[in-house]
């Protein structure tokens, strides 16, 4: 028995699979044996398919572009609102200087005090000197006796700046200023706490800029004011010109390999002058050096941050137009 070629086409796809019975392979021989046409259809079937098409990994790319750009998106959003909260309780909530006015602060007198009463300082156990545990300690070295200056300070006060002047008469003058986190400190509250100057100054004026009020001793014989600090003027103008270098260098560099040098170089003196200008406005004078450097760098850092998650962001879009 012959099978015709139609027959034989039909079962070629079982016979190349080896998936018919013994009998239909014979007859499918015999007929391949004798078919040149039929022999030729088998071969194509025997050629090896070409790899069929990955939907895997073009999907699982698709996915981390996704997670990336919600964790970019994330970021550039808890950094807005890091700045933003930042900014507000800085502004708000920053500690003032309090002008004088009467009731600020009441001498009651000179207290001396009993061995117990002081408390030796681990600093300066090798020297046997004593400090009197009080939210204010004159910062000056003298010689150590057991009288301290009991001040009446308004419970609006949360601290005192201070600042020594040593004559060359070895007068040392105590300057204090009070300082307050409470926005209506021209109205004095109703209650005081107790502080104590140890060792007691030769003199004690309020204020470090005039005009200065003598709390105790005698006058100067000229006034002092302490000038408050200028860094930040030197900081803020070495990150003008530090970006104008970075910037020019980015423009000029820009199909450069490595282009994203220039430009991160100038991402960071640019966030500091945006963090300078959100802090302190254009303000560039301070009493509280350290707090408010510590701040600016720190808003910095953030802004440094959301600014390179944002070009990022910008490539990656600009790619996908």
């Amino acid at each position: 028995m012959k099978l015709p070629c139609a027959v034989t086409r039909d079962l070629l796809p079982l016979y190349a699979e080896n998936m018919v019975e013994q009998e239909t392979r014979v007859l499918i021989e015999e007929h391949l044996d004798e078919c040149a046409d039929c022999r030729a259809k088998l071969s194509e079937m025997n050629v090896p398919a070409e790899n069929p098409v990955d939907t895997v990994k073009p999907l699982q790319n698709l996915k981390r572009q996704i997670r990336k750009k919600r964790l970019y998106a994330a970021a550039l959003a808890a950094l807005i609102v890091f700045v933003g909260v930042y900014t507000y309780f800085f502004r708000t909530m920053a500690i003032q200087l309090v002008p004088w006015q009467d009731g600020l602060i009441e001498i009651v007198g000179v207290k001396t005090y009993q061995p117990e009463d002081v408390v030796v300082d681990e600093r300066d156990a090798e020297t046997s000197e004593s400090v009197t545990p009080s939210p204010t300690t004159a910062p000056y070295t003298a010689k150590h006796t057991d009288e301290g200056l009991v001040l009446n300070v308004n419970s609006i006060v949360n601290g005192f700046q201070e600042h020594i002047v040593v004559d060359d008469d070895g007068t040392h003058t105590l300057f204090i200023q009070a300082l307050s986190t409470n926005q209506h400190s021209d109205n004095l509250a109703q209650s005081y706490y107790e502080s104590t100057i140890f060792p007691v100054p030769d003199r004690l004026i309020y204020g470090l800029e005039q005009p200065q009020t003598l709390l105790w001793g005698t006058p100067m014989k000229g006034g002092v004011e302490i000038l408050p600090r200028l860094a930040l003027a030197y900081y803020l103008m070495i990150a003008l010109v530090a970006a104008g270098v970075c910037g020019l260098a980015w423009g000029i560099l820009r199909n450069w390999t490595y282009s994203w040098i220039p430009r991160q170089l100038f991402f960071a003196p640019v966030s500091y002058i945006l963090s300078h200008l959100l802090l302190k406005g254009m303000k560039t004078t301070s009493f509280f050096m350290d707090r408010d450097l510590l701040s600016i760098l720190l808003v910095a850092l953030a802004i440094y941050a959301l600014l390179t998650i944002a070009w990022q962001m910008f490539l990656t879009r600009r790619k996908e137009a």
